[in-house]
């Protein structure tokens, strides 16, 4: 009988130290997209959105801070030296 959490349940675990276990990204970090429309861009996690099947993120790409929804899986970090 486990039920889906909230959005707000979700991103209220999420921002907390220990994080959630599988989700890898935290809010802030730098990402670089590996596949799709925006291969190669990198941008800022914004969001988390969901965790199943697996984590789903809101990532905003510069210059013009457009947002894009992006599955885990399609993410890797990037170590851009800001």
């Amino acid at each position: 009988m486990s039920q889906s959490p909230t959005q707000y349940e979700l991103e209220s675990r999420w921002v907390t130290e220990q994080g959630i276990p599988g989700v890898n990204y935290r809010f802030g970090d730098l990402v670089q997209i590996k596949a799709g429309e925006y291969s190669g861009q990198t941008g800022k996690v914004i969001a988390l959105i969901s965790i199943e099947p697996e984590p789903v993120y809101v990532v905003i790409l510069p210059p013009d801070e457009k947002s894009t929804v992006v599955s885990q899986r399609l993410l890797q970090s990037s170590e851009v030296n800001a």
